[in-house]
Parts: C-alpha cells; sequence; structure tokens
C-alpha cells in the first residue's frame, strides 16, 4: 500500500486552502504512512505499541497508530515527542 504525502497535502490544500495546517504532523513518520509498513512506536508516556501509520482527516491532521490491517481509526495519536522504537520484538 503505497502512498504519497505531498499528494494528500496537495489534496488538502486544494479542499481546505490556507486553513490547512500540518503542524501538528511528527515529520519522523511520513516514510512509514507512505511505505504502510508495521513499525514499532514509543509514546511520550511509555507505552509501546506496533501497527502502521494512518492520518485523520480534516484540515489539522494528525497521524494515527493502526494495529490491525481491519482498523478504520485508534484512539492512539502520534504526537511530536512520540518516536519509532528501534527495539526487536
Amino acid at each position: 500500500m503505497k502512498r504519497n504525502y505531498k499528494e494528500y497535502v496537495d489534496n488538502k490544500l486544494k479542499r481546505y486552502g490556507i486553513e490547512f495546517d500540518t503542524s501538528d504532523l511528527n515529520k519522523e513518520f511520513i516514510p512509514y504512512f507512505e511505505s504502510g509498513k508495521r513499525i514499532t512506536v514509543k509514546f511520550s508516556h511509555g507505552e509501546i505499541k506496533r501497527g502502521t501509520i494512518g492520518i485523520s482527516s480534516g484540515w489539522k491532521p494528525i497521524f494515527l497508530l493502526m494495529l490491525t490491517k481491519r482498523s478504520s481509526g485508534s484512539s492512539y495519536i502520534i504526537g511530536k515527542q512520540d518516536q519509532i522504537a528501534r527495539i526487536k520484538l
């Protein structure tokens, strides 16, 4: 599942104009959003979870950790302080 972040941004800019705001997106996760690869994320509160990177809709998107292929949403919001965990499970 290959996605293109630049195309996503361009489409949202057409829809929302200058209101579109990517400032809450942690840029470290863009390659994983595009590739659809499963990664391990260490959240700033210490929890570690594995999944793929999704993105919310709307004028101010956020990255989400999608735990399964069947996920259509997630309560795991990836913030600026969260990071890719460099561990083996």
